[in-house]
């Protein structure tokens, strides 16, 4: 008897093409071609054209039954793919090309083109937490405080990379404020207020370097005001994983946080910021919410 081939399958491959500080992104298309499985699939390649796009290229694709989707980008792309494909059923995949890269990072996964798509090949499914900030999702890291202005001055610069991401938070160092929240009830100083899903923000600054993304639960640290004389011991530990013991460091861990600032504040979700119009600030995890192929 003759087993009858499997049908193939469509796979959605979603590029930014202006992530990270690789401009040869037409290797990408070659790379596909050679090496992905193609008795298993017919890949579809769209590229993004405009803030949002990715969204709404994911929108239309998973209303037409897609199965399985490939965020090509950084941290931020990965995030508006995503965002798309919580509580379904749709399987992310991950090529990160962007400035921190975090999710492939933490899990791991942060490999060459080649790589990658074997990964995609052969990969196994398993189902990761996500969180929210105010009800914007977030699969590594979201906060307040340096880390949400930095974001921004990040996002102002021309150009990405980890040197730019370095420009940008010394020079935002020197020029914040902390801030005055209030978390369970208590008020803190705070300099920075960092919800993980994930361990790091990405290039392995490992801000909440205790987070699981499987456990359920969310980490938080909170880097309390201190002398400016203490950046170059704070950065040291952040990159290497010992964040949680700073005397200027309060680390926390649960399903659920909820602050309130004095004024809106200015957030960042996976290194997006946004300005809230609420004072308020409700983090919260969603555990397995999202498929994805390592």
């Amino acid at each position: 008897m003759r087993l009858s081939k499997l049908p193939k399958q469509d796979i959605l491959f979603v590029i930014n093409p202006n992530s990270g500080t690789d401009r040869k992104k037409n290797t990408l298309e070659k790379s596909i071609s050679t090496h992905l499985a193609a008795e298993k699939f017919t890949p579809i390649i769209e590229y993004t054209k405009r803030p949002l796009h990715a969204k709404e290229i994911v929108q239309y694709y998973v209303e037409k039954g897609i199965k399985e989707i490939v965020a090509v980008g950084g941290d931020g792309t990965i995030n508006e793919i995503a965002s798309q494909l919580i509580g379904t059923d749709v399987i992310l995949n991950l090529i990160s090309k962007g400035s921190g890269n975090g999710l492939a990072r933490h899990l791991g996964i942060f490999e060459n083109e080649k790589a990658c798509i074997e990964r995609i090949n052969k990969g196994e499914v398993t189902e990761i937490d996500t969180g929210l900030i105010n009800n914007i999702p977030f699969l590594c890291t979201a906060g307040l405080g340096f880390d949400a202005y930095g974001a921004e001055k990040f996002g102002q610069m021309e150009g990405r990379g980890l040197k730019n991401y370095i420009r940008a938070g010394l020079s935002s160092y020197f020029q914040y404020k902390p801030l005055i929240i209030e978390l369970e009830g208590v008020s803190h100083k705070v300099f920075s207020v960092t919800f993980g899903n994930a361990s790091q923000f990405g290039n392995d600054a490992f801000i909440t370097p205790s987070a699981s993304i499987t456990d359920g639960l969310l980490d938080c640290c909170i880097v309390k005001e201190h002398p400016k004389s203490a950046v170059f011991g704070l950065t040291q530990k952040l990159f290497n994983r010992k964040i949680e013991t700073s005397k200027y460091v309060e680390y926390h861990r649960a399903k659920s946080f909820l602050l309130k600032a004095e004024e809106p504040v200015l957030i960042h979700y996976d290194g997006e910021p946004m300005q809230l119009e609420s004072t308020e600030i409700k983090v919260e995890i969603r555990p397995k919410s999202l498929k994805i192929k390592i």
